[in-house]
C-alpha cells in the first residue's frame, strides 16, 4: 500500500466499509475507475444477470454514483435536465431534481454530461450550461445555487461543462474556465468563494487531488496539466498537451510521482514525471490515444481504450500496456469508444453500442470471462458503477439498467 494510497484513505474515508459500499464521485472512491469490492461474479456459462429494474433518464453522459443505499444521475428531456435520486435496491425514485437546461447537441445527440458528486450528506450537480447546484442528498432541497459564467465570469468549453465536482472536506473545487480564475474553490456549505486561479480554458476531464499529503489538485484542462495548490489555489507546476478542438477528457492516472495522461486526436498519451522542477515526459506514444475512457490499472500495466469518434471509430481497440516502457503488451477489437471499469482484478468494460463484458486484467493475454447485451443504441460513453453486487449500466439515450452480479445474488 502506497503511501499516496493511505493518505487518501484516512483524509476521506470514516469507516472500512466506505471502500466497498460507497461510489460517491465520477470515477469511485478515488476518482481512478476502481472499486476493492469482492464478490464479482465471473463465471456465468449459459446463465446472464439478472434486471433487477430499470428506468428512463432522459438523454445524457452522466454516469451512476452511490451513497448511503442512494443513487443519482442526471438526464435530459425536452430542453430541461432532471436530476434523479433512485433507491438502490427497488429503483424507486425518491426525488427529482428539474431545471432549464438546453439538448445543446454538437456532433451527437446532446443531453447532460457532468456526473453529480456526493459528501457529507449533500449532492453537488453542475450543468453543461454552467448552473451549480448544491442539494440535500436525502430530500433534494436546494441548499445554494450558482452560475459558472455569472457568478465565476466563466468561459464554457465547445461541448459544455463536463467535469465532475471535486469534494475535499468542506471544499468544493471545478473548473469554470474563466482567464481569471479557470479553477475555483467554494466552501461546500454555502457556496461562497475561497479562492480561484488559473487562465486556462476549460477541459473535460474532471479535478483529482494529487501528491503524497494530497494536499493538490491536478486538472487536465485545454492547455495540459496544471497542479493548483489545495489550500490557496498557488499553480505549482504545469506541463502543456495541447489537441485540436482542445478535448482533453480521459482523467489522468497517477502513477506514485509520475502522471499518465492520453488523448485523441492524434496526440496520443505520455508518462510525465511530475517529480521535477519542471515536468518531463518520459516516454510518448499515439498508439493509445483515449478520446474519452479513462483508463485503470493494476501495478505497472494500464488498460484503456484507443479510438476516436468519427468515421475512425472501428479502429478503437482495447488495449494493455506497460507504463515503464509504454510497450503494448496486447490489444483487442469490438469495444468500440467503450468505456473501463476494475473491480478488484476483472476489467469491467461497456462498448458503445451497449454489451456489457468482463476481462481478466491479465498483461500477458487477452482473457474474456463474459459478454451480455444490456443497453442499445450507439455512443454509449458512460463507464458502469459496481457497489454492493449491483451493476449500474445507463446508455446515452437514458436507459438505466440495474443488474445481480454479485456472487450473492
Amino acid at each position: 500500500m502506497t503511501r499516496v494510497f493511505i493518505a487518501f484513505f484516512f483524509l476521506n474515508v470514516s469507516s472500512a466499509s466506505f471502500l466497498f459500499s460507497e461510489w460517491p464521485n465520477y470515477g469511485g472512491p478515488h476518482r481512478n475507475q476502481v472499486s476493492n469490492e469482492k464478490g464479482l461474479r465471473v463465471s456465468w456459462e449459459n446463465d446472464e444477470p439478472k434486471v433487477i429494474w430499470e428506468l428512463d433518464v432522459g438523454l445524457g453522459y452522466s454516469s451512476i454514483v452511490e451513497s448511503d443505499g442512494l443513487v443519482y444521475t442526471q438526464g435530459n428531456k425536452n430542453s430541461r435536465n432532471t436530476l434523479y435520486c433512485v433507491n438502490a435496491e427497488s429503483g424507486n425514485i425518491i426525488w427529482k431534481h428539474t431545471y432549464p437546461c438546453k439538448k445543446d447537441p454538437k456532433y451527437f445527440d446532446g443531453g447532460s454530461r457532468s456526473t453529480p458528486a456526493i459528501a457529507n450528506k449533500m449532492v453537488f450537480l453542475c450543468s453543461h450550461e454552467g448552473d451549480l447546484y448544491a442539494l440535500d442528498a436525502y430530500t433534494g432541497n436546494i441548499k445554494w445555487t450558482k452560475n459558472l459564467l455569472t457568478d465565476f465570469d466563466g468561459k464554457k468549453p465547445t461541448w459544455g461543462y463536463s467535469g465532475s465536482p471535486l469534494l475535499v472536506n468542506n471544499k468544493l473545487i471545478l473548473e469554470t474556465g474563466s482567464p481569471g480564475g479557470s479553477l475555483v474553490c467554494l466552501n461546500a456549505k454555502n457556496g461562497d468563494l475561497i479562492w480561484k486561479s488559473g487562465e486556462s480554458e476549460a477541459g473535460y476531464a474532471s479535478p483529482m487531488l494529487y501528491g503524497e499529503e494530497l494536499g493538490e489538485v491536478l486538472v487536465f484542462n485545454q492547455f495540459g496539466l496544471v497542479l493548483h495548490n489545495l489550500e490557496d489555489g498557488s499553480v505549482i507546476k504545469k506541463y502543456q498537451h495541447t489537441t485540436r478542438y482542445g478535448i482533453n477528457a480521459a482523467q489522468p492516472m497517477a502513477v506514485e510521482n509520475k502522471v499518465f495522461i492520453s488523448s485523441a486526436y492524434g496526440k496520443g498519451a505520455a508518462l510525465i514525471d511530475f517529480n521535477r522542477r519542471k515536468p518531463v515526459s518520459l516516454w510518448e506514444s499515439d498508439s493509445f490515444s483515449c478520446q474519452m475512457a479513462s483508463f485503470v490499472r493494476i501495478d505497472n500495466f494500464a488498460y484503456g481504450i484507443h479510438g476516436q469518434a468519427g468515421s475512425r471509430s472501428d479502429q478503437s481497440k482495447l488495449f494493455c500496456l506497460d507504463l515503464r516502457s509504454g510497450k503494448e503488451m496486447w490489444s483487442q477489437k469490438g469495444f468500440g469508444l467503450g468505456t473501463v471499469i476494475l473491480v478488484r482484478d476483472t476489467l469491467v468494460i461497456m462498448s458503445d453500442e451497449g454489451q456489457l463484458s468482463l476481462v481478466h486484467a491479465n498483461p500477458n493475454k487477452f482473457e474474456e470471462l463474459f459478454q451480455v447485451q444490456v443497453l442499445s443504441g450507439k455512443s454509449n460513453w458512460i463507464p458502469p458503477t459496481y457497489v454492493k453486487g449491483r451493476m449500474h449500466c445507463r446508455s446515452a439515450k437514458g436507459n438505466w439498467v440495474c443488474l445481480a452480479m454479485g456472487s450473492q445474488n
